[in-house]
């Protein structure tokens, strides 16, 4: 096949004496990203794709890969194949840079080697601006800012991706994608440093670390100063808790991935208020589901108007507590 990727080793076992453990595979499992590339380092994720038509068979092997540490995306055939009809560039990263280690009738090989990138990803952009923009005003306090670290080196990275892409370069190790907007002019060289920290206090917030308030956000001040303001909000200001409850929604028909992410500030300000254990369930849901919001974000988007709904009214009640 013509694709850049490379498969890796497949076990050649019949059907009737595979062990338990091939059964509980997906039908096509890749390893991607620095674990691929070879250029890991310690704040390295173990990315690994899972894909298959069963949507059980997806759930258990995630699960089970979880638990190992390895950060899991999951995929229907579907799903992969409506993302490759639209141009997505996860597909042209899998093509230029997965490992594939198993792959039922190369099912997953053949839908990456047929595709295409598109030549313009405007609207990308566009939708990558109104996500960077979720950071204009955050909750108090430190994980809300760590939190914008973390949404601002999502943005960066996408920009970049999609930027260059639209310019014929495809990369997606970070280091060399802020290389790359450097020698494109869109970066000071002295602003790089600052946001290659961005992925530092990334990593400290899924991890569930700490960081010292007012020190990160000092941090996002100096990576915004740097980036271009046609695709980056210029400002980040702290605002009181309930205003981010009761913030306006995020424009209808937004992407999935920039509901959930709103939801998840959201929580930030529903926490700093004291509503650290939610009675209400569907708010115990989204709680899970801002710990991996590529995998829910579609789910809890369907259900973003009515979580907003529950959570401004927490802030109603704190600040009724607050005032009685």
């Amino acid at each position: 096949m013509a694709g850049n990727f490379h498969v890796g080793a497949r076990e050649e076992v019949p059907a009737m004496t595979r062990t338990k453990k091939m059964e509980n595979r997906a039908a096509s499992e890749a390893l991607f990203g620095s674990c691929a590339r070879g250029d890991t380092d310690r704040l390295s994720d173990r990315d690994f794709l899972i894909v298959d038509d069963d949507v059980a068979v997806l759930r258990a092997r995630a699960m089970s890969l979880k638990a190992e540490g390895v950060s899991v995306a999951s995929y229907t055939f579907r799903k992969l194949e409506a993302l490759a009809e639209r141009g997505a560039l996860f597909l042209q990263h899998l093509r230029l840079e997965a490992s594939i280690v198993s792959d039922r009738n190369e099912r997953l090989a053949k839908l990456l080697d047929g595709f295409r990138p598109n030549e313009c990803y405007d609207r990308e952009i566009r939708d990558n601006s109104n996500l960077a923009a979720l950071i204009t005003t955050i909750p108090p306090g430190p994980n809300a800012e760590l939190w914008a670290a973390d949404v601002l080196y999502v943005t960066v990275r996408n920009f970049g991706v999609l930027w260059l892409a639209s310019r014929g370069r495809h990369l997606f190790a970070y280091d060399r994608i802020l290389e790359a907007l450097q020698e494109e002019g869109l970066l000071h060289a002295a602003g790089i440093s600052t946001l290659r920290r961005l992925r530092f206090l990334k990593s400290l917030y899924r991890s569930d670390d700490s960081a010292t308030s007012g020190t990160v956000i000092r941090m996002i001040r100096e990576a915004l100063a740097g980036l271009p303001e046609e695709y980056f909000p210029s400002a980040i200001r702290t605002v009181p808790a309930g205003e981010v409850l009761a913030g306006p929604s995020p424009a209808d028909g937004s992407p999935a991935y920039l509901q959930v992410r709103d939801l998840e500030k959201r929580i930030i300000a529903a926490r700093f208020l004291g509503c650290n254990r939610f009675a209400d369930p569907a708010l115990t849901s989204l709680n899970e589901w801002v710990r991996n919001p590529r995998a829910y974000a579609n789910l809890s988007a369907s259900k973003a108007p009515e979580l907003r709904r529950r959570l401004a009214a927490l802030g109603d009640i704190s600040q009724i507590v607050r005032n009685g």
